[in-house]
């Protein structure tokens, strides 16, 4: 078969042409550091790249999770901190005024607990990000409030948690619901009678819709000139109950009783049956402190994992698609050797006229 003219001209140009792309690629490759650009470069290796970028991206997205969490973590365990120390602090006060003191003893103590229930209020509706911490989903709403019909606070919260993904199909709770913190149940051997040997018995029940359980107390005997009955659903009520019990008075204002010494007798009998509460409320507030740093330990080993997983992953996607840089300059050398031989070639065949091929 004769070669002709045209026949050399298109293998020359083919052979130009490729190996301009071949090193337009590898020029390509050194300058990005990337292997594989496009997926005719590796169409598997690009798969198993994408799938690498997927999980590192949630990887990313798990962090960000863990951090936000951590730090509602934070701020919660620092209120819980302040209640419990506030709890403590009251207790001392309740100690050391629980018998009858002088009008200006009791006046003292009844402001100090007003004092330490604002104060617990106003932890109870503490805020983080334009929302309430203690008021489960609720958070638009504060956890609890005063009630003036009855004279006690209200919970306006509700069971439920804020759950972050921490990981593929993991959630961890993020918050700590009011009821669980500033409500509490009483357990073990109750008392049955206070220190003076008067009857005491305590009644408990909890809605399950809010998880607060409210505390009546039962003083005496029925029919006794100072019979008494209050109720209780958290520490709020406890200092408002503690305060309103040092004037002689119900939490509404209202006396105890019509005569000065019942009324004493009374808010007496009150402060004791109070101890038991006071101590079960404190109880559970160190609780739920165990609680929260449980999960901030869970946390922390997590992101660790996490960090851990990501590096594999990122090790990974490197293998997978980055360019080997001292085969990618070899691969350049060859390829300019071979274009600079082309080009030689092709300028002395090319260069020949029609007189040369009819000699």
């Amino acid at each position: 078969m004769r070669i002709t003219h045209f026949m050399l001209f298109n293998h020359l140009s083919r052979a130009l042409q490729k190996n301009t792309e071949e090193y337009v690629k590898f020029n390509s490759r050194l300058a990005s550091g990337k292997r594989i650009q496009k997926p005719s470069d590796d169409t598997a290796g690009m798969m198993r790249a994408l799938d690498y970028r997927v999980s590192i991206s949630d990887n990313d997205q798990y962090t960000k999770n863990m951090e936000k969490a951590a730090f509602r973590m934070t701020v919660t365990g620092n209120v819980l901190t302040s209640v419990s120390n506030s709890l403590l602090k009251l207790k001392e006060l309740l100690v050391a005024g629980q018998n009858a003191q002088s009008p200006e003893n009791r006046a003292f103590s009844a402001k100090q607990a007003a004092v330490w229930k604002d104060f617990l209020l106003g932890l109870s509706n503490t805020r983080l990000e334009e929302g309430y911490i203690f008021s489960g989903h609720a958070t638009d709403r504060p956890a609890f409030s005063y009630n003036a019909a009855t004279g006690g606070y209200d919970y306006n919260g509700d069971m439920g948690e804020v759950r972050v993904l921490i990981d593929r199909g993991t959630t961890i709770s993020s918050n700590m619901q009011g009821s669980r913190v500033f409500s509490f149940g009483l357990n073990g051997t109750l008392p049955t009678e206070l220190p003076d040997g008067t009857p005491v018995s305590y009644t408990q029940t909890t809605d399950p819709a809010t998880g607060i359980t409210t505390i009546t107390v039962a003083i005496g005997n029925p029919g006794d000139p100072a019979y008494d009955t209050f109720s209780i659903s958290n520490i709020m009520d406890i200092a408002n109950v503690l305060s309103a019990a040092w004037e002689y008075k119900n939490t509404d204002g209202t006396p105890l009783h019509a005569d000065p010494a019942v009324s004493e007798e009374m808010a007496m009998h009150r402060l004791a049956a109070l101890m038991a509460p006071l101590d079960a409320a404190r109880t559970q507030v160190l609780n739920v402190q165990s609680e929260i740093g449980t999960r901030q330990v869970h946390l922390s080993d997590q992101a660790s994992r996490l960090k851990n997983a990501t590096l594999d992953l990122q090790n990974g996607l490197s293998a997978t698609e980055d360019a080997d840089i001292e085969e990618t300059i070899t691969e350049i050398l060859k390829t300019q050797t071979a274009l600079q031989a082309l080009r030689e070639s092709a300028s002395r065949i090319l260069s020949q006229s029609l007189l040369d091929f009819l000699k």
